[in-house]
């Protein structure tokens, strides 16, 4: 059935799934370089504004989780229509926030909005698509995943500096209007070859869960600790850019560019190295980042190295072998169950987001509590994650033997 997609409608379909599952991502990082901005608009401490990321992420993840368990049962179509006018409320009252209170509001109706367009178009996905073009789906959705958080920021300073930070919000509603749009276009053709709701799904999700819920829980700890990392890095980093070390919102841009582009260089390796065990490289991944952690404390710790090039020098190194892990605790997962996929998705999400909503908390109340320097809080929680993800592999590979 699903090869009677016409090309037209095939690609507009894939556009809508793309569009709806990078919303959070953008809606997160377009506004990262206004952060100061944002503290100084609500008398507030940049702290507060650093945890809207965790906030939001802690929202977004428990909403990845339930619509993506929950959509095995009803309608995907109903559940995507109800996911993006909630992300869009959400938008609006951060748009219209006078305060930092009404401000968090905002970002956590945003986070429950923007999670059921990941969960659940990557189950319609599975579901409408044959093999090859479900393929061509993942790949395209993927590479959204990479350049939106780093476009976002660049957009976002365009944005802000010639329309006002308010502006940057009513520009991200508007992608909102453009994804119900394209939802509303599609939604004919999504009805026209979605399949009835399978009967056995409880059944296959209960024996998963009674038979491989530890070893699933390790796989997404691991992978959700690595993730963290990256988000210590986007919620760290405008300190560390523009505040510790004076540079300006245009550069940190550019430095955010270039950690996304190391991400998909470890990406495109790991599809290289297809020959290696997917086990294998998410853990020699593991050991890796953490060896470079353990480094980099040394470096900053012990011998008060801790200047910007050097910082960026481990944060891009450290992205280029999360690249290399992150598709890998998918396939990972996803490899428990056939029938359980979205079930299964669903967890992927729940663990990474879980991880970076807990690393972007970390070094917001570190950071404020224990007044060091960005550049230090950075290397403390980010080598704390990384010993946690290789104590969790060290206990996945017994649960796999």
């Amino acid at each position: 059935m699903a090869s009677t997609f016409s090309r037209y409608n095939f690609y507009l379909v894939i556009g809508t799934f793309t569009l709806l599952s990078v919303l959070g991502q953008v809606s997160t990082s377009i506004y990262t370089p206004f952060f100061h901005d944002l503290a100084h608009n609500y008398d507030s401490h940049i702290s507060l504004i650093e945890k809207s990321v965790a906030i939001f992420l802690i929202a977004f993840s428990a909403s990845q989780l339930l619509s993506g368990i929950l959509c095995d049962y009803i309608s995907k179509r109903f559940f995507l229509l109800c996911g993006i006018l909630v992300f869009m409320g959400g938008t609006l009252l951060v748009a219209l926030a006078d305060s930092d209170n009404s401000f968090l509001f905002g970002r956590i109706v945003q986070g429950l909005g923007g999670g059921v367009g990941v969960s659940v178009s990557r189950g319609l996905s599975r579901q409408i698509f044959d093999e090859k073009q479900l393929s061509i789906s993942l790949s395209i959705t993927n590479m959204a995943f990479a350049i939106a958080p780093a476009i976002a920021p660049l957009l976002g300073t365009i944005i802000g500096e010639q329309l006002g930070v308010s502006a940057i919000f009513y520009f991200v509603l508007a992608i909102g209007g453009v994804a119900l749009l394209l939802l509303l276009i599609t939604s004919e053709t999504i009805s026209l070859h979605s399949p009835a709701i399978s009967p056995n799904v409880s059944e296959e999700t209960f024996r998963l869960i009674k038979k491989s819920s530890a070893p699933i829980i390790l796989v997404g700890v691991a992978s959700g600790l690595l993730y963290g990392i990256v988000f210590c890095f986007v919620t760290i980093a405008p300190s560390m850019i523009m505040d510790q070390h004076g540079l300006s919102k245009t550069l940190f841009s550019i430095y955010s560019l270039l950690a996304t582009l190391s991400f998909v260089a470890g990406s495109i390796l790991n599809i290289r190295l297809s020959k290696w065990s997917t086990l294998l490289k998410f853990r020699l991944s593991s050991v890796a980042i953490l060896s470079l952690s353990v480094l980099i404390s040394a470096l900053t710790f012990l011998l008060k190295f801790n200047g910007l090039v050097i910082m960026l020098a481990y944060s891009y190194a450290t992205f280029f072998f999360i690249g290399i892990a992150m598709p890998c605790s998918v396939t990972i997962m996803l490899s428990f169950s056939a029938k359980s996929a979205g079930f299964l998705a669903a967890l992927v999400g729940f663990f990474h987001l879980s991880g970076a909503a807990a690393g972007a908390y970390l070094v917001a109340y570190i950071g404020s509590t224990l007044l060091m320097l960005p550049a230090y809080t950075f290397v403390l929680i980010t080598t704390g994650l990384c010993l946690l993800s290789v104590t969790a592999c060290l206990f996945l590979k017994q649960a796999k033997t």
